[in-house]
């Protein structure tokens, strides 16, 4: 204590922060720009804005919070301590607590949540919203701010940003700043009613540093949000249009993933080949009878007279082609994408499970011949069409054969999570998670331990490359300081693949740049956080090292190598067949 009765002392950050005889805390940051926050430790009025963030949290039915904890989120951090009903589970960068939100999210369908500082922290943590915005994941991102007293005077205090609330707008489906306790309740109310209505898309809720303490009054009630159902005339519309039809295809994307059964009713009604696209692998099982892979899905498509897209933008599809035979179904939770591709589709404004049902109630049951064996014959020419993607298929076959029938895998930007998208047997709806359109390399290890929590005591396998693993490599510490049962499966071969593979066609192998990496021991460094790590090259050999993983009960690294891999990409974007 310094003569002055002011006590000095200097968090892990190097903020350091004065504490004067009269409770309160003046935090000064490293430029030496002071600011005031509440301090003292007297029983507020009520409940302060933090620990209604915690009844938020509780509301939403949030049990695990990713996280990394600073100086702006102490009063946070502070009322969670009270909350031994939601899991603090720390990570080792802010990424990672928004990657883990989103496969937490997506694997179970429900809200997650992550909380991060401002400023570099919030930016960080804003590629996982992103991914969450773009391949659905309803993710309440509790972010700390700069207190509201000095908020855009341009002072330089800590994390200080022109307009953080901008940037999160973008990334989430709404960004909430709780600007004092007087309104919290409302701003937090409708942040909590827009997490849970509508397409699965984050929430951001910022929150000032000297606003954590502040008294709140009045109720937080449950987030609650009306069911989105097409219309009448549309749903009439719609079941005119697909009873006309005589060569009916179904595109199923992600939007999909809680309508399995209402999707394999509408394509055994219908007899209509189904393919799915990325987001939506799972919803209809690969085993099916009437399900056919992304490229025999073109072959259709050359044909169809009535193309039902449930839950989906058609982004790939629409590289093919498209004419005035064709007449459209849109069925999608988000307005916005019942029509990017001016196609004036019968669209359908809802939820795609209760939709389809009022669809299905609306068609005749009368029955149609069966399309099982054109089905049939357009996976067995497709299987001879990739025979050489090699080994590729060997392994993905080995991964198969591996994992538990309701295993779950989480693909990074990788050489085989590419040609998992065209050959992996899919089984179950959210059985394989992505970053989306986003695509963002990295993420693969943080977004399998999200899922792995989120799953429970299904199995969970990490699919990533050399390149990605080093972005988010560090949470293997997470993983086992929280004792996540992951797999990650790495393939290492030395290279940003996919790039190098790019250069090499298109300028020549003298041309390749910034594209070949220098790797590390992989398996000294599995082995240096005490996870189980083993090295199993080619097929055989990795089957047997995932079986042992999936066993171990903690988490796992299994790394294979290979060398230079066949390009998939020429079945993922195809040449135009119609108009």
């Amino acid at each position: 204590m310094s003569s002055d009765n002011t006590e000095h002392a200097v968090s892990s950050d190097n903020t350091e922060h004065a504490v004067t005889s009269d409770n309160t805390e003046h935090a000064v940051t490293s430029d030496h720009t002071e600011y005031a926050v509440s301090s003292d430790n007297t029983e507020h009025a009520g409940r302060t804005v933090a620990q209604l963030t915690v009844e938020a949290l509780r509301l939403a039915g949030v049990d695990t919070l990713y996280c990394i904890p600073g100086v702006q989120n102490d009063e946070f951090f502070d009322a969670l301590v009270d909350a031994p009903d939601i899991r603090p589970i720390v990570c080792r960068h802010e990424q990672g607590t928004s990657y883990m939100a989103l496969g937490h999210a997506q694997v179970t369908g429900e809200v997650s949540a992550c909380a991060v500082v401002p400023g570099p922290g919030m930016l960080n943590a804003a590629a996982g919203l992103s991914c969450g915005d773009w391949a659905g994941g309803r993710i309440l991102a509790v972010v700390g701010a700069i207190p509201e007293a000095v908020k855009g005077l341009g002072r330089g205090v800590l994390h200080e940003m022109t307009d953080p609330t901008a940037i999160l707008a973008q990334v989430t489906e709404h960004a909430a700043h709780v600007g004092g306790g007087a309104t919290a309740v409302a701003t937090m109310q409708t942040a909590l009613d827009t997490l849970v209505g509508g397409s699965p898309r984050p929430v951001s809720l910022e929150v000032p540093v000297d606003v954590w303490g502040q008294a709140v009054d009045g109720p937080l009630q449950p987030p609650h949000a009306e069911p989105v159902i097409a219309d009448d005339t549309s749903i009439e519309r719609a079941a005119a249009a697909i009873a006309a039809a005589e060569r009916p295809l179904v595109v199923v994307g992600g939007g999909a993933q809680n309508a399995a059964a209402e999707v394999r009713a509408l394509a055994d009604l219908l007899q209509a080949p189904t393919f799915t696209r990325r987001q939506g692998h799972g919803v209809m099982d690969c085993r099916d009878p009437l399900w056919v892979p992304l490229t025999a899905g073109r072959e259709f498509w050359r044909d169809a007279d009535c193309v039902v897209a449930i839950g989906t933008r058609l982004e790939f599809p629409m590289h093919w082609g498209h004419d005035e035979a064709m007449t459209f179904v849109s069925i999608n939770i988000d307005e916005r994408h019942l029509d990017l591709y001016d196609l004036d589709p019968i669209a359908l404004h809802g939820d795609a499970a209760p939709t389809l049902r009022r669809l299905l109630d609306a068609l005749p049951l009368e029955p149609r011949a069966s399309r099982a064996a054109e089905a049939a014959a357009a996976r067995a020419a497709f299987d001879d069409a990739t025979a050489h993607l090699e080994p590729q298929r060997s392994l993905l076959d080995a991964v198969r054969s591996a994992l538990p029938d309701d295993g779950i895998v989480v693909e990074d930007v990788t050489q085989l999570g590419f040609a998992a998208h065209l050959m992996f047997e899919f089984r179950h709806p959210r059985s394989f998670l992505t970053t989306g359109t986003v695509g963002a390399l990295g993420a693969g290890v943080a977004h399998a331990i999200g899922a792995q929590v989120g799953a429970g005591d299904r199995n969970v396998l990490g699919l990533v490359g050399d390149g990605g693993f080093g972005f988010t490599a560090m949470e293997l510490a997470t993983a086992a300081q929280h004792d996540v049962p992951v797999t990650i499966l790495l393939h290492e071969n030395g290279a940003y693949g996919n790039v190098k593979r790019i250069q090499t066609n298109r300028f020549g192998p003298d041309r390749t740049i910034a594209s070949t990496l220098e790797n590390p021991d992989f398996e000294a460094f599995g082995r240096s956080f005490g996870i189980d790590t083993r090295r199993a090259d080619g097929p055989e050999a990795l089957e047997t090292a995932l079986r042992d993983a999936f066993d171990h009960d903690g988490p796992s690294l299994v790394i294979t190598r290979t060398g230079d891999v066949p390009d998939p990409w020429p079945f993922l974007r195809m040449a135009r067949v119609r108009g």
